[in-house]
């Protein structure tokens, strides 16, 4: 990996661009928390737009405890989930996020016993008013008598009650879901031996392409591969694609992202080799789909990358360290390149400085990943208020590919966190270029001083969603999520935490 040279001069795109940044504004709002929603936790967002009739609507899975009680049952130290539980859970707004409506929850379907999380959603790219939404999901035949104590895997970690992911559909523009399609891979692994149940499946993913075909992915702890899969379109039939990564042993949840040009990109991180220590290194890997066929290799595209890390608050609360567990650390998306430059492909993922702090560097790569280069310029790693290190986590990136009227743009998000705070701060940037055209990136924040009340395993949802939700006049609508605490901090508990709901941010560019 190498700097990422730019000889090109970039005109009228780019000379407004400090203008620009300051001038856009941020308002936000509460998801959940409210109504239906008081009465139980939601975390960790996958969010879409889709269309009913004229009406554009935001829609934001989510994992969610609402009114769960009969199904999950909690003490201090452990947690029982019973048959029945669900959290798929979604809300949608009709008003770009001025009001949130909450859309319930869907049901285990018949042969599967719980609905677990991870939330996945996408809108088809041929029928904007067809929407997805992707759980994981516990079938009958790995249910244990008296309901699941505690975590969901056991054994050596491979193995889990969770046995594959099951689809849900709407129609009407993510208003309505029904059950579609549940989705398991029963290969025997020898060394697994609950695999011939359903493989463990962790993560989620989901995209359309330009032709209407929709894909789901996951991670497939079982065998170490991320398992892609794929319906021709809306009302087809999901089967398993080859595996894009067969040379290497998956360690993150995927991430799918269509291409402008009907391809489907996959990235996840990869274990990539040892270091002279002998610990094991993480870099993030992609693929392309195109044509019927994955590219014949694999492309690293990214440096050492950090791997699930805990974000450590310096600080205790109501009795417990206080943390934040999180989950695959980048975020990617395809859109225009810049004049002459090989960058259709922009990805920022975490690593560690010499402190053992969290910050983000850069990729660019060209749209078929023949060329990728480190982009110093994007790179962000500050320091707090009297010096102290900064932790950046959660990144995130989304591109806009522009059409008549309306310019190009790329936007990334991320959390960051100093010190001993017990609260958290989201920011936002332009991945651009100066008038010389070099790299540059001028951070604002969006939410801050966000509290954090994590669970003693230190979950408050994993991942959450950035997208462009819309457009106001010629300027885009992007919209960031957060779990919500603002209503205060009342237990931690081994397996919960009491207040947790969701948030949003949104700013105009």
């Amino acid at each position: 990996m190498h700097g990422l040279n730019r000889s090109s001069i970039l005109s009228s795109a780019i000379v407004g661009v400090l203008v620009l940044v300051l001038a856009a504004c941020s308002t936000g709002g509460k998801v959940t928390g409210t109504k239906e929603t008081a009465a139980g936790t939601q975390t960790e967002t996958d969010a879409t737009v889709a269309y009913d009739g004229k009406t554009a609507r935001i829609v934001v899975a989510y994992n969610d405890e609402t009114n769960e009680q009969q199904y999950i049952a909690y003490t201090s130290s452990d947690r029982t989930v019973h048959r029945g539980a669900s959290l798929m859970g979604w809300s949608y707004s009709d008003d770009q996020g001025g009001s949130w409506s909450y859309g319930g929850k869907v049901a285990p379907p018949s042969q599967w016993s719980v609905l677990w999380g991870d939330p996945a959603v996408t809108t088809s790219r041929a029928r904007y008013s067809v929407v997805f939404m992707s759980n994981l999901a516990v079938p009958r035949a790995k249910f244990p008598k008296g309901g699941i104590r505690g975590y969901f895997y056991y054994g050596d970690g491979r193995e889990s009650y969770i046995g594959g992911a099951c689809l849900a559909k709407s129609v009407d523009g993510g208003k309505t879901f029904a059950n579609y399609q549940c989705l398991t891979n029963k290969t025997n692994v020898p060394d697994v031996p609950d695999s011939p149940l359903g493989n463990f499946y962790d993560g989620g993913s989901m995209a359309s392409d330009s032709e209407g075909a929709v894909y789901a992915s996951y991670t497939d702890v079982a065998t170490g591969q991320i398992d892609v899969w794929r319906s021709p379109n809306e009302n087809g039939s999901f089967q398993m694609l080859p595996a894009p990564f067969p040379n290497l042993v998956a360690a993150s949840h995927p991430l799918l992202r269509p291409g402008p040009d009907g391809a489907l990109y996959v990235a996840a991180q990869e274990v990539g080799g040892t270091d002279p220590n002998g610990n094991q290194l993480y870099y993030v890997y992609m693929n392309r789909y195109v044509n019927g066929s994955w590219n014949a290799n694999p492309v690293r595209v990214s440096g050492v990358s950090a791997l699930y890390p805990d974000v450590r608050f310096g600080t205790t609360l109501l009795g417990s360290e206080l943390t934040v567990r999180t989950a695959q650390q980048f975020g990617y998306d395809i859109g225009s390149s810049s004049p002459g430059g090989d960058d259709a492909i922009r990805l920022l993922y975490t690593t560690y400085d010499s402190t053992g702090h969290l910050y983000v560097e850069a990729t660019a790569c060209s749209a078929d990943l023949s060329s990728c280069n480190d982009v110093p310029g994007w790179k962000f790693q500050g320091q707090g208020p009297g010096n102290s290190a900064i932790d950046v986590y959660d990144p995130d990136v989304t591109a806009f590919v522009g059409t008549i009227g309306f310019a190009p743009t790329w936007q990334a998000s991320w959390d960051y966190h100093w010190g001993s705070e017990s609260s958290t701060n989201v920011s936002r940037t332009t991945l651009g270029y100066l008038a010389n055209g070099n790299a540059f990136i001028f951070p604002i924040d969006i939410i801050q001083n966000a509290p954090v009340c994590s669970d003693e395993r230190g979950y408050w949802g994993d991942y959450d969603a950035f997208i462009l939700a819309g457009f106001n006049q010629t300027r885009g609508v992007w919209m960031r999520f957060l779990t919500d605490s603002s209503a205060g901090c009342t237990e931690r508990w081994g397996f919960t935490a009491d207040a947790q709901h969701l948030q949003e941010s949104s700013y105009t560019y």
